[in-house]
């Protein structure tokens, strides 16, 4: 497993665009409701903010994107993994992308985690 090494946001949005690039998976982020969240909203809001467009079916509530500095409890990190009560199964939302497979690749997700555990740099 190889990590990539993302030491800024910017990094990490080219890191996820390359991704559903290489997957094909591209075309299907504008029909999500969140759509690439990651590219639409400043460094701020995507550290310390939620999910645009999109709540938990649980409980209503916005879902924050992460937690800085904590990957494992990030929800990015859960919703590549397709683990958790929301991205996991039976989860009511699922895995993402939601138009995978092919889905990240554990070495890319654990590249975004290290990202996330290493505080977030800009």
């Amino acid at each position: 497993m190889a990590i990539t090494p993302l030491n800024s946001f910017s990094d990490v949005q080219n890191f996820i665009d390359q991704i559903l690039t290489t997957n094909g998976e591209q075309s299907g982020v504008p029909a999500s409701p969140h759509e690439a969240f990651w590219r639409t909203l400043t460094y701020d809001q995507f550290v310390a903010g939620n999910v645009p467009g999109t709540t938990d079916p649980n409980t209503g509530q916005s879902i924050p994107i992460l937690v800085k500095g904590d990957s494992s409890k990030s929800n990015l990190i859960l919703s590549l993994q397709g683990k958790g009560p929301i991205f996991g199964p039976p989860g009511i939302i699922g895995q993402m992308p939601a138009n995978g497979p092919p889905f990240f690749a554990d070495d890319q997700i654990a590249s975004i985690a290290a990202w996330i555990d290493k505080g977030c740099p800009q």
